[in-house]
């Protein structure tokens, strides 16, 4: 891997999307906590490698998690060294060592766990109204798990280390950690953006709700840009050379997933009865204006000029894109009978005329193999290509790396 790649890369995938989800503060087994209802939640970080440029991956399939400070199989005792937990309650619990010193802390395996509350909780009613139970043996499941991934994102980290030392490339590692800390960085203001916080002070209170802190955030965005980066550069090459026959047969398999439905992209103009003394004036109004956009004036133009509703505000845009999401009702057949780049004839509605223009129009069925889709299914089997070379050299790494799991207090 030459120095430049890594930082090529990086700058490409510096603004994949990593977080959505639910909000909620953890809470020990067994404990009720009230609901919360934040704008938007955030959702967990993806442990696993995340996709290609164009879309996130999806976790990779793991192997079974084995219970907390097991979570290394115990078919493969030999690689595993486990200590007690040192006296004393540190600030900081470390649960893993990894490799050459990578370190695997509490604080960060607890911050996964609560990205997936909706895993572990219920609602049930209760005085007050519902309330949110949590199922503590899922809960304890879901900790071995995500010490698990964490572990594994570590022994893939350790590896790329110790091959650009070896390879006499630490300026790579230095860069490459730069890299990551600025994508973190832009990442976190776009989260920041999201939840319309004003400040960073506001901002670590939208995460505290959740019992989340702003440098896990930040480590588990970074360290897992690095690992998925370091697995993505090792099929770079032969992602290139997917055929074209390949990508058809991928397309006639799941042919399923590439079907469209009908949709369609509409402007408006609405001619509202009360500006007027008798319907008759409305009508001769609405007809003028009718068959100027008929003649191929801006539509845009005259939506903003004469349209006595919202559509004029927004530039002429109508509401809804699929069937039965129309709006107002009387307007969707006339829209879905109506050619694209056409104008309708005016529609009477009970509370004044509409004048349609449909500006696209797709219908349904199995998108074309198109240059578009081409990609799209490029995209798909580089994203599977992926997760099975991340699932291969996390079984390798198991197998030769050393970890060191620290036994929690039980």
């Amino acid at each position: 891997m030459d120095a430049a790649t890594p930082l090529r890369t990086l700058l490409v995938i510096a603004g994949c999307t990593l977080l959505g989800g639910c909000m909620l503060s953890a809470q020990e087994p067994g404990v009720k906590a009230r609901p919360q209802q934040p704008a938007e939640p955030i959702r967990g970080l993806p442990l696993s490698p995340t996709a290609p440029v164009e879309a996130p991956l999806p976790a990779a399939p793991l192997a079974p998690a084995t219970p907390v400070g097991l979570s290394v199989p115990v078919e493969k005792p030999t690689s595993i060294r486990s200590s007690p937990l040192p006296a004393g309650d540190p600030r900081v619990k470390v649960v893993a060592i990894v490799g050459a010193g990578n370190i695997v802390t509490d604080e960060e395996v607890w911050e996964a766990v609560r990205q997936r509350v909706p895993d572990y909780t219920s609602f049930v009613d209760g005085q007050g109204g519902k309330q949110i139970i949590e199922d503590p043996v899922k809960k304890k499941a879901i900790y071995a798990e995500e010490l698990r991934r964490t572990i594994e994102r570590e022994l893939i980290l350790d590896e790329m280390y110790a091959k650009l030392k070896k390879a006499n490339k630490l300026q790579v590692i230095e860069e490459i950690k730069e890299f990551a800390g600025k994508a973190a960085d832009r990442q976190i203001r776009e989260y920041k953006k999201r939840y319309k916080t004003g400040s960073d002070d506001d901002f670590k209170l939208v995460l505290l709700a959740q019992g989340l802190t702003v440098p896990v955030i930040r480590r588990q965005i970074e360290r897992q840009m690095m690992a998925d980066e370091y697995v993505r550069s090792m099929l770079r090459e032969k992602s290139l050379s997917i055929s074209l026959g390949e990508l058809r047969g991928y397309f006639e398999k799941h042919a399923d997933e590439f079907k469209t439905p009908d949709r369609v992209k509409w402007m408006s103009i609405f001619i509202s009865f009360n500006k007027f003394n008798t319907t008759r004036e409305a009508y001769d109004y609405a007809l003028a204006i009718q068959q100027h956009a008929a003649a191929g004036e801006d539509f845009a133009a005259l939506s903003k000029t004469y349209d006595h509703g919202l559509a004029g505000q927004g530039g002429g845009f109508g509401i809804g894109s699929e069937r039965g999401k129309i709006q107002p009702v009387d307007v969707e057949p006339t829209v879905w009978a109506t050619e694209a780049g056409k104008v309708s004839a005016l529609i009477e509605t009970p509370a004044g005329y509409h004048i349609v223009k449909v500006v696209e129009r797709e219908y349904a069925g199995v998108k074309p193999f198109d240059a578009k889709v081409q990609m799209e299914v490029r995209r798909r089997i580089q994203m599977e290509m992926q997760a099975t070379e991340y699932r291969r050299l996390v079984e390798k790494l198991w197998r030769s790396g050393v970890v060191q799991v620290v036994e929690l207090p039980k």
